[in-house]
């Protein structure tokens, strides 16, 4: 997925599970670390972390 979204010509923003394997995937884009909580119908919420991945430098933070 990194090597086609490297190919690209446009812009794109892809959200994804953090781990770090996915950073050594993506590291040669631009990434932003989100914290928020999973929840599912009636469950709990659980805390988890998202990258936000990027092929450009956003001018403000995306979240």
């Amino acid at each position: 997925m990194a090597e086609q979204l490297g190919a690209i010509r446009g812009k794109f923003i892809l959200s994804i599970n953090d781990c770090p394997e996915i950073r050594a995937l993506f590291a040669g884009f631009e990434f932003e670390q989100v914290r928020l909580k999973y929840t599912v119908a009636a469950g709990g919420a659980t805390e988890a972390t998202e990258l936000i991945i990027s092929n450009f430098e956003p001018r403000i933070g995306l979240i």
